[in-house]
C-alpha cells in the first residue's frame, strides 16, 4: 500500500512541477520578449538634436 501511495505521490509531484516550471519558463520569456521589445523601441525613437546654439 505505501509503494502505491509512493507511486502516485511522486507521480503527481513529478507532473505539478514539470506545469509549475513550465509556466515559469513562459513567464521569464514573456518578461524578455516584453524588454527586448521596449529596448527596440527606444532605440527607433529619434533622439532628440542636440542645440548647439544654447548659448
Amino acid at each position: 500500500m505505501q509503494e502505491i501511495e509512493r507511486f502516485f505521490s511522486n507521480l503527481f509531484s513529478g507532473i505539478i512541477n514539470r506545469f509549475k516550471y513550465s509556466a515559469m519558463d513562459a513567464a521569464d520569456r514573456k518578461m524578455r520578449e516584453t524588454i527586448d521589445d521596449q529596448i527596440e523601441q527606444r532605440r527607433q525613437k529619434p533622439k532628440p538634436q542636440d542645440r548647439e546654439d544654447r548659448e
